[in-house]
This record gives structure tokens, C-alpha cells and sequence, in this order.
């Protein structure tokens, strides 16, 4: 078994905290309980959904890492950017700030230790050089 470096298990924890983040915000929109989202139910249910979706995309992802799968390297790379980049197109408040910090750190800490996470593990010998 590979031991884990304690960088990428921070990432591991701070995708976690985004997943449970959205996944909060979406039972707050479904509740009706957000006071920014406009009261038309197909508004709420897409924006529910949409929370939701991203919580269990970054579950996924999570899970694909710990696994050191490499899809979820380049799926973590591609949502992480896009969380934060999507960001930019709302008003930016320090609620925002927060949630851009949470994208924004295990995105850089997924590029800094991508070898960790695309190093293919084997069990075997590396085979002998043909020379």
C-alpha cells in the first residue's frame, strides 16, 4: 500500500468540505430556506439540482482521487476551474471569496502533486531494458 502524502490529503479534505458545501446550499434552495433565490418553484428546483449535482460530482471526484484514478485527476482539475471561474459571473461578496478559496487551494495542490496522482502503481517489476 502507498502511503498518502500529507498534501493530498488535504485536498482530499478540502473537495470534501466543497461537496458538503453544495450539498448544504442545494437542501437550503430546495427548503426554500435561501433568501436570494426568487420564489418560482422552476428557478428552485433548477438550482437545487444544480447544487446537488455538483456535490456528488465532487464526491466522485473525491473518491476517484483517494483511488488515484486518473480520470479524477482531470475531472477535479476541470471542475475545480470551472467552480472558480463561474464565480466571477455573480457579485462577488466574501461569501464568494470563501467559496473561491475552496476551489481555488486543492486546485493548486492537485497541479502541485499531479505526479502522485497520475503515477501508475503496479505490482510488478519495471521490465527489462531492451538495449
Amino acid at each position: 500500500m502507498v502511503r498518502r502524502p500529507p498534501l493530498v490529503a488535504a485536498t482530499l479534505i478540502l473537495i470534501t468540505i466543497s461537496a458538503f458545501v453544495w450539498l448544504t446550499l442545494g437542501v437550503i434552495i430546495a427548503a426554500g430556506a435561501h433568501p436570494a433565490i426568487p420564489d418560482v418553484p422552476l428557478v428552485r428546483t433548477l438550482m437545487a439540482v444544480g447544487s446537488l449535482a455538483a456535490a456528488a460530482v465532487l464526491a466522485v471526484i473525491v473518491i476517484l482521487l483517494a483511488r488515484r484514478i486518473r480520470i479524477g485527476y482531470w475531472m477535479g482539475v476541470a471542475a475545480l476551474t470551472t467552480s472558480s471561474v463561474v464565480i466571477f459571473f455573480d457579485d462577488v461578496g466574501w461569501t464568494d471569496l470563501i467559496f473561491l478559496a475552496l476551489c481555488l487551494i486543492p486546485l493548486f495542490l492537485l497541479l502541485r502533486d499531479r505526479t502522485w496522482y497520475l503515477r501508475r502503481e503496479t505490482g510488478f517489476a519495471s521490465p527489462p531494458s531492451s538495449r
